[in-house]
């Protein structure tokens, strides 16, 4: 789609919804594809091509029969910044590496620069695989990249991974056709402490898991694995652990949580398995204070600018509406 057949959209969609047009937003470029994306040049043009609570963006969807993104040319600028430094530190890697992770690395730095989308090699990688958006997202690129991959998930009990998300995995990864895994764990310790309110359990619990995943995918003699990470920049991005290369795909090729959800949507049999797991849950009822370190959590993904601000703002009322009711 043309910049002008975009604007008298825009304008026609405005003047329905009952908005002003006096002034139209000024767009710098859009990218027709599976998704159409548009770039406004500054917040404002962001705000008006999305609309009050995303009416012009969401009609504008229903018209043309796909997904739309906007964002604005501070974004494009932080995000090809991202990148550039992703593929900074691949390069610091690949003086050191060999085999496997020098072919992982040469792909990843190919790919960032537009160069190739499927990776030549016979090579398997490890997803630390939850059920939720960032890893099923992680999961399907890394199918659609030629890699052969392996899911594995940490399953301690129902408290973590409860039945509804263990559907919801099956799905994916028979639809994927992808080999699955449940990994088991104690994480009594670490539940009992949460559940008692002495701490809040996600950052234990995550770093427990990881562990745990890890050392998994070393004993099956896999020499990369990938997570769903958003958050990691520069050198966090891809890097060795344990002779192992930890690959945090989201960060690595600068996607926000946005990108994640609508990738993760493309898997049938895909839907989300909602905010926090029951343990979570349960320590929000019994220790209602804690909402509010869950709530740091989002917000730094909204400071990093991985999730959109009216996301976030999505996040917080879930996680507050029972603290209200209580």
């Amino acid at each position: 789609m043309e910049i002008e057949e975009l604007k008298e959209r825009i304008k026609r969609i405005r003047e329905e919804i009952g908005q002003d047009t006096s002034t139209g937003p000024r767009i710098k470029w859009v990218k027709d594809d599976e998704v159409l994306i548009i770039c406004g040049y500054h917040r404002s043009d962001k705000s008006m091509l999305i609309g009050p609570g995303g009416w012009v963006v969401g009609k504008l969807s229903e018209e043309i029969g796909k997904p739309v993104t906007v964002i604005e040319s501070t974004e494009e600028l932080v995000s090809e910044l991202k990148r550039l430094e992703s593929q900074n530190t691949i390069e610091k890697l690949l003086k050191k590496a060999k085999g496997e992770h020098k072919d992982i690395l040469e792909f990843f730095r190919d790919y960032l620069q537009n160069k190739r989308k499927k990776i030549d090699k016979d090579i398997t990688v490890v997803v630390s695989y939850s059920g939720g958006s960032d890893s099923t997202a992680t999961l399907y690129l890394l199918k659609e990249m030629g890699f052969n991959v392996t899911a594995l998930t940490y399953y301690p009990s129902d408290i973590i991974v409860p039945k509804r998300t263990r559907a919801i995995i099956q799905n994916v990864v028979t639809h994927l056709s992808a080999p699955h895994e449940y990994v088991e764990g104690d994480i009594s310790e670490i539940v009992k402490g949460a559940l008692e309110g002495r701490y809040h359990p996600c950052g234990r619990c995550h770093k427990h898991m990881e562990e745990v995943i890890i050392d998994a995918t070393k004993k099956r003699g896999i020499n990369a694995i990938a997570f769903g990470d958003l958050l990691p920049t520069g050198s966090q991005t891809i890097l060795f652990k344990d002779e192992i290369i930890r690959i945090n795909l989201p960060s690595l090729l600068a996607l926000k949580k946005k990108d994640m959800k609508y990738i993760s949507q493309r898997v049938p049999g895909y839907e989300s398995p909602g905010y926090g797991c029951p343990l979570l849950k349960e320590v929000h009822r019994l220790h209602p204070s804690k909402k509010f370190f869950t709530a740091q959590r989002v917000l730094r993904e909204v400071r990093a600018g991985v999730l959109e601000s009216n996301e976030g703002l999505r996040s917080l009322r879930s996680i507050f509406s029972q603290f209200e009711r209580d």
